[in-house]
């Protein structure tokens, strides 16, 4: 991703959002070639929570958008699961907004699971939505308030608020962020739920399963 492909896109997040931050989000790489690579290479994540609200305010922005297949290595160097299994290519974007801001259903849609993962780099609050149009396909968001989260089989109309974005210490001890994916009915099966990032070795099929968001979201739900 660039910045002229995400401000070419980023309206498709809009009704996800909410009308509070309607103007273009910065692009803030958190792969390996990123330009603010010095933010998060030794940085806790509350040092890089300060230093991403410092940047955002100095770019005269509101929110950001961290993107899909990054290298996020040093991101997760200190997450052992994450580093034993080479599991290092983000499979979704990262929304990032204030902590508890409100998400909501850009599309009618079920619930098709809503939970808490406990532990350090884990999901924290999670919900998956399912949409039917003329395919079924799922959307993960992750790093969520536990406490206000909706009930599995709820039915959502196109912009009712589903869920708030979680602290650090119920969103898995990440930055203030959603994490957001699409998986595909075999990625939903086949338990790609609990993988936010995949090996090198699965980069070649990964769209088979969870797609690139912003590739996959549309204004109008066809």
């Amino acid at each position: 991703m660039t910045q002229e492909e995400l401000t070419a896109n980023y309206i498709k997040l809009l009704p996800i959002i909410g009308d509070s931050f309607n103007e273009s989000p910065l692009y803030i790489s958190l792969g390996e070639d990123s330009n603010y690579y010095s933010l998060f290479a030794d940085a806790s994540q509350v040092e890089f929570q300060q230093s991403l609200e410092e940047l955002i305010e100095r770019k005269g922005k509101t929110w950001s958008v961290s993107g899909y297949l990054e290298n996020r290595s040093t991101m997760l160097r200190e997450i052992p699961h994450m580093v034993a299994e080479k599991r290092f290519y983000h499979l979704g974007i990262d929304i990032n907004l204030p902590c508890g801001t409100k998400l909501y259903a850009p599309y009618d849609c079920e619930v098709a699971l809503s939970k808490y993962e406990d532990g350090y780099g884990n999901y924290g609050g999670i919900t998956v939505l399912k949409f039917q149009s003329s395919k079924t396909y799922y959307m993960l968001f992750g790093h969520l308030n536990p406490d206000k989260l909706p009930i599995v089989g709820e039915i959502l109309k196109k912009g009712e608020a589903f869920a708030q974005l979680g602290n650090m210490s119920e969103n898995g001890n990440w930055f203030y962020h959603t994490h957001l994916q699409v998986l595909t009915p075999k990625a939903y099966k086949g338990g790609w739920v609990s993988k936010g990032y995949c090996m090198e070795s699965e980069l070649p099929t990964i769209k088979q399963f969870c797609p690139d968001p912003l590739e996959h979201l549309s204004l109008s739900h066809e």
